[in-house]
């Protein structure tokens, strides 16, 4: 059985980061979330949503 001997890899698949990556992750999805529900829970703008809380989110860290 070479399986036994073998080490397992961790792979990363890019879904799900750790850490500050995460909760960065979170905080965009929250703020997108909201954008959604003020445009009046409207579809299909979802990507346009996660950017603009992307680039809210990531203005506030460089003041």
């Amino acid at each position: 059985m070479k399986r036994e001997h073998q080490k397992e890899k961790k792979k990363s698949n890019g879904v799900a980061p750790g850490g500050d990556a995460l909760s960065i992750q979170k905080s965009i999805a929250l703020r997108a979330y909201e954008l959604y529900l003020q445009r009046g829970g409207v579809d299909g703008h979802a990507e346009e949503d996660w950017l603009h809380a992307e680039r809210e989110l990531l203005q506030e860290e460089d003041l």
